[in-house]
């Protein structure tokens, strides 16, 4: 037998091996996808919440994020199957499979992503377990898997040289793309001095080996490189099986150390599971890898194979794709914001209604909820009294003149509501059942969701609650063909309240509350008013004297429109917000600033600067009432989000860097320099914002028109 035949035939042998483990792999992937139902889908405290239990309350977009991975699960263990007369239940040719194989990763890839996007707009956005970005992590590894085992046959070892390539660009791609302001590296370098700096070395290995799985995914890829050069000596050689097993072991690995601490719980499962997981998805992708690889190396007359051909399965692939990636994008897009609904007068009974029996029953649910969370507690007797409120409620909601919607919404509210709920998403579409009923009724009340979280007894809580507000007034506005709103409302509960306005992404409008506005202007419009309340001694004292005397200008400049400057520039602060929206570009000075921080910090800094700098505009009203606001935070704050925009704004307008090192403000260099600010003319200044805005975010500030 000539030498050409004998490769022939060991190419055709070695096909056929890695089509079986396709195979195989795909049905092993397909249990493990279908199985990823069982990873909580969101850990609230030390309680896991399963996708069955909320996926009746995430939107279109979400729902088909959830569900993907178990989706493509099916279709893998369908794609494993065969019949005594068929080579595939499905499809039969070995390529064509693995050309099935890639498309559905591509496909659950893309769902997550869109369903990351779409969630963002709603009151609670898609939990980690489903936002973070898997697509460079698992490319180098199953390149280096798939690379190293092409290096192995003669007529693929090209193709394998390029994989192994690729997979260093997938792990630099990894590694050194920017991530919220600072290149990952960067941040394993700074935890390497960190760790190599500890005193204890059981904390050094402890660190380390989390260090080493940081490092897994380049260590792999750089050790494929090997056989750039070289041939391995047999077809599985240990880089590929590194790759598949090496960062499933050390994940493992902490599972082990969990269980002999002792902490092992949900987290600790679920990092198993994963771990599982991740062992399914490089295993079933590197052998996809291979069998293209090597169907495309091999004449069709070699090794003979039934079946569509690959380039055709491609092109229905994606095709497919294409039109599943588009449909769940169109069904992904947030709802229109604006106001359309025709505000009535408000009434004895509705005022009764909303601001004191809702509250009344409101109060009753929450002392209800606090004894049932507490160690022991039933929280029997508070349910009892919680119920009877909520009767007491209803039947005077029904007793109100064409009452059958709005009524129905609250019954459906109260019952509900009643049992208690982790994920909250059931909460806010109960709530806003209620609020179209009352737009529908051109009732001028609206109810507000709201979470809170704390750490109670049993762990991190999420206690749910809503507050009502009489609304006085709607602002419709235009930017382009967007329509956007804001309502002036004010409680209806009494007591303060901690902001003068606020936005969520989830309403079709901001809220601009009144009543602490009238609170605010009457404080620092007061005659000798300060612009900090509290005591202060020494070089801080005199550092808030410097913006008391500008206070006492601007307070003679506006006189008895001061309120009304302070509605206008809240409005517009707030509609801001809405106009920004979820996905609003992070300013390069923010991620520099807020570097390593986490995302929450960085994207509350980065969306009130936004706000801050649009209010510096606001017509009519001087930008020196922003300047003043933000003063007290500049000089005397030491962390938060006003403090932070409080030193970029100020560095943005003046030009000047007011920062003696990364983060510490030089509190006497910024009361000078804002002394120099104020003297500009309120067109400079409010050009200066403008400016700002461009160069922070990359676009014109939008200019909204009220209509």
């Amino acid at each position: 037998m000539s030498t050409q035949a004998e490769e022939t035939d060991a190419l055709g042998m070695f096909y056929r091996m890695s089509a079986e483990r396709l195979r195989t792999r795909c049905l092993w992937a397909g249990l493990a996808l279908v199985a990823s139902v069982l990873i909580p889908y969101e850990m609230v405290g030390n309680t896991g919440l399963f996708v069955w239990s909320v996926i009746g309350e995430l939107d279109t977009a979400a729902k088909i994020a959830a569900l993907s991975p178990a989706v493509a699960g099916v279709l893998f263990m369908l794609l494993s199957l065969r019949t005594q007369t068929r080579g595939g239940l499905l499809i039969e040719r070995p390529t064509s499979r693995a050309v099935a194989v890639l498309s559905l990763f591509l496909g659950v890839n893309g769902a997550q992503w869109i369903g990351t996007q779409s969630s963002a707009w709603g009151l609670l956005p898609l939990p980690d377990s489903l936002t973070t970005r898997p697509a460079p992590f698992l490319a180098t590894l199953t390149l280096t898997a798939a690379g190293a085992v092409l290096r192995f046959h003669a007529r693929a070892r090209k193709a394998g040289s390029v994989l192994l390539l690729a997979s260093l660009g997938a792990a630099t791609i990894f590694y050194a793309w920017p991530s919220r302001g600072e290149v990952p590296i960067q941040t394993i370098a700074r935890s390497v001095i960190v760790v190599a700096t500890l005193g204890d070395a059981r904390f050094q290995i402890g660190y380390g080996l989390v260090l080493l799985l940081a490092l897994a995914p380049l260590l792999i890829s750089l050790s494929g490189l090997v056989y750039i050069r070289s041939v391995p000596k047999r077809e599985q050689p240990g880089v590929s099986i590194a790759a598949v097993w090496g960062v499933p072991a050390l994940l493992l690995l902490f599972v082990y150390r969990a269980f002999l601490a002792g902490g092992a719980g949900m987290g600790a499962l679920t990092v198993a599971f994963f771990a599982v997981l991740l062992i399914a998805a490089v295993s079933v992708l590197a052998a996809a890898i291979e069998v293209l690889a090597l169907g495309v190396v091999t004449p069709e007359g070699e090794v003979p194979w039934p079946g569509i051909k690959p380039v055709y399965a491609g092109a229905v692939a994606a095709f497919v794709l294409a039109a599943f990636l588009g449909a769940s994008w169109v069904l992904g897009r947030p709802l229109p914001k604006g106001a359309e609904f025709v505000l009535g007068a408000p009434s004895t009974e509705g005022d009764k209604l909303f601001g004191e029996l809702l509250p009344s029953w409101e109060n009753a649910r929450l002392s209800r909820d606090a004894h049932a969370r507490s160690e022991g507690g039933t929280g029997a007797t508070a349910q009892v009294a919680a119920k009877a409120r909520g009767r007491e409620m209803l039947s005077f909601a029904r007793g109100l003149p064409q009452s059958e919607e709005l009524s129905s919404a609250l019954s459906t509210l109260t019952a509900e509501v009643d049992d208690l709920e982790l994920s909250g998403r059931a909460f806010s579409r109960l709530v806003g059942n209620v609020n179209s009923a009352l737009q529908r009724r051109q009732m001028p009340y609206y109810l507000d969701p709201s979470v809170s979280i704390r750490v109670g007894e049993s762990g991190t809580e999420r206690i749910f609650y809503m507050t009502p507000y009489r609304v006085k007034e709607v602002h419709p506005y235009r930017v382009g063909r967007d329509k956007f709103a804001t309502l002036l409302v004010e409680p209806m509960t009494g007591g303060a309240r901690v902001h003068l306005g606020f936005s969520r992404d989830s309403d079709p409008f901001a809220l601009v509350l009144t009543s602490e506005i009238e609170r605010y202007a009457k404080r620092m419009g007061a005659p000798n008013a300060s612009c900090f309340s509290g005591e202060l001694e020494g070089d801080r004292k005199d550092l808030i004297a410097v913006c008391d005397t500008a206070l006492e200008s601007l307070r003679k400049r506006l006189g008895d429109t001061f309120t009304t400057a302070v509605q206008l520039s809240t409005e517009r602060h707030e509609l801001q917000h809405q106009i920004d929206g979820p996905h609003l570009p992070l300013s390069g000075a923010v991620t520099e600033l807020l570097a390593g921080f986490q995302e929450e910090a960085q994207d509350r800094a980065n969306r009130e600067l936004s706000a801050y700098l649009a209010e510096m505009t606001t017509p009519n009203v001087p930008p020196h009432l922003t300047l003043v606001h933000l003063y007290p935070f500049g000089v005397l704050s030491r962390g938060g989000a006003e403090h932070r925009v409080a030193v970029l704004l100020m560095e943005s307008i003046s030009g000047k860097k007011l920062r003696a090192g990364a983060r510490a403000v030089d509190a006497p260099t910024y009361a000078a320099t804002f002394s120099e600010v104020w003297n500009l003319s309120d067109d400079a200044l409010r050009n200066a914002a403008q400016k700002a805005y461009k160069s922070h975010f990359g676009s014109d500030l939008p200019n909204p028109i009220r209509e």
